[in-house]
């Protein structure tokens, strides 16, 4: 397992097109690195950083008391729905599973997604560049509210680095709150135009990032610009950057005011890993990550605009990823602290895994040979055993968007797809941990599992035969 590995790893999840192009569209989300995953994995990123992960206690020593969290699963099972009956349109049902999680069931003829609290139907050309035709409906207790939507659009063309980027942009505002969309052409036929994704930025709806990119695998690059919805115009977010390091990069990672960003360069002979520089927009200072708090760190994540979680891992001969240390950086004052001493990195590949597994944000979580879990605060250093529970190799943990609340599901290998057979929650305020057992999962196949929101997960699955798709929503 190498650094890039470990990378895509904590993500923890592995998505089809259609959901990448859900999360890229979504304010909550990370990813990078593999080239064909890079615009999910910076997307991702942005989007964890953008909600403001919570306000820091900074670490005044990592030697603290161990807090204990008991692990409490429901005796009640939730039954999943697997009819392959094809609805002539969305149709929902729900269940409450124990008193304590909300489940809605939404069944479909085909494909739909989620936007905000909107179910949309989005009719694409056969290319896929431009819209024909968009339905949508708010989700409301047992019904689908059809609701009608101000839906703008404006042909986008900018040129930047030489490559001219065109196509079709839409978006929309509800709730003061921007969501960007566009085509996603697949396949031999998409033209180097076609390079360019869209997210909200920070809070505005008068303005939001484009993200361009150039090339393919090794060679790929990507740069972030402001779009201003009004003119059509960009504006450059690197101003005074060295444009080596922009050519270099593959990618950005933005703080909740998108004051600082973390640009990311791509993996070469003399940096493997890639490298990551911290940049100031007021200052427009670039900084190597490495040199902060001479810790020595390979990359940075926000925390919240003025504090860094930095990691550094070692290595075996061979360069696979052993071990891992952890500082919080306060970024104003220069200050770090380290939170997490060298750990050897929990890798699933080995027979009896055990050491630590670092969650994309401000946590990570310390695996015992006799399969006990730890979680660790990144930032104050407190470490919360986790009492009643046995990790496995087929669990795995996500953090929402907020940094509030972990994603627990347990996944059954002998099913296709996620097979998941065990879902719950670790509140991180409340200090809870529940779960409950899923029967019926194995008669659909379930291709992908995101947090939509703060408080809301959900499962996008089809029937074994693929005729009739479902979108399972769970509210904890």
């Amino acid at each position: 397992m190498n650094i890039n590995d470990y990378r895509r790893a904590m993500d923890r999840i592995v998505p089809d097109d259609a959901l990448k192009e859900r999360i890229m569209n979504q304010k909550n989300i990370k990813k990078k690195y593999t080239p064909a995953r890079r615009v999910l994995t910076v997307a991702l990123a942005a989007a964890l950083t953008i909600a403001c992960l919570f306000t820091v206690a900074f670490a005044a020593s990592p030697e603290l008391r161990t807090a204990v969290l008991s692990f409490f699963r429901m005796e009640e099972r939730e039954q999943v729905p697997n009819s392959s009956a094809k609805p002539e349109g969305p149709d929902i049902s729900k269940a409450d599973i124990g008193e304590l999680v909300k489940a809605q069931y939404i069944k479909m003829d085909k494909y739909y997604s989620l936007s905000g609290d909107l179910l949309t139907d989005l009719t694409w050309s056969e290319d896929h560049r431009t819209l024909e035709d968009a339905k949508f409906w708010e989700i409301k207790d047992n019904e689908l509210v059809p609701v009608e939507i101000d839906l703008h659009t404006q042909q986008m063309d900018v040129t930047y680095g030489g490559v001219r980027y065109r196509g079709e942009l839409y978006w929309y505002i509800r709730d003061g709150v921007l969501y960007p969309f566009k085509g996603t052409p697949l396949g031999v036929d998409t033209q180097p135009e076609d390079q360019w994704y869209v997210r909200a930025f920070s809070g505005r709806t008068d303005a939001l990032l484009l993200c361009v990119s150039q090339g393919r695998q090794m060679e790929y690059t990507e740069t972030s610009l402001l779009y201003h919805l009004d003119t059509g115009e960009t504006e450059e977010l690197f101003a005074g950057v060295d444009p080596a390091i922009l050519t270099d990069s593959d990618g950005s990672i933005w703080s909740p005011n998108a004051n600082r960003a973390l640009i990311t360069g791509r993996a070469s002979a003399q940096y493997p890993n890639g490298r990551e520089w911290l940049y100031d927009r007021e200052t427009r200072t670039l900084t190597d990550v490495s040199t902060l708090g001479g810790a020595g760190a390979e990359f940075g994540i926000f925390v919240d605009d003025d504090t860094l979680v930095l990691r550094v891992y070692t290595y075996t001969p061979d360069y696979d990823c052993e071990a891992v240390a952890s500082w919080v950086y306060d970024i104003p004052t220069g200050r770090a602290v380290q939170t997490l001493k060298e750990s050897p990195i929990y890798n699933e590949q080995d027979e009896d895994p055990y050491g630590i597994i670092p969650f994309y944000g401000g946590w990570a979580m310390e695996i015992g040979q006799d399969g006990s879990a730890c979680l660790i605060n990144l930032v104050t250093g407190e470490r919360t055993v986790l009492e009643n529970f046995t990790f496995q190799k087929n669990i795995d943990f996500w953090l929402n968007p907020s940094g509030s609340k972990l994603l627990y599901y347990a996944k059954d290998p002998e099913t296709g797809g996620f097979g998941i057979s065990q879902l719950g929650v670790i509140d991180l305020e409340e200090m809870t941990f529940i779960a409950f057992d899923r029967e019926g999962y194995e008669n659909l196949h379930e291709g992908g599992i995101v947090w939509e929101n703060d408080n809301t997960i959900s499962i996008e699955a089809s029937s074994l035969d693929g005729e009739t798709q479902y979108l399972l929503l769970y509210q904890f």
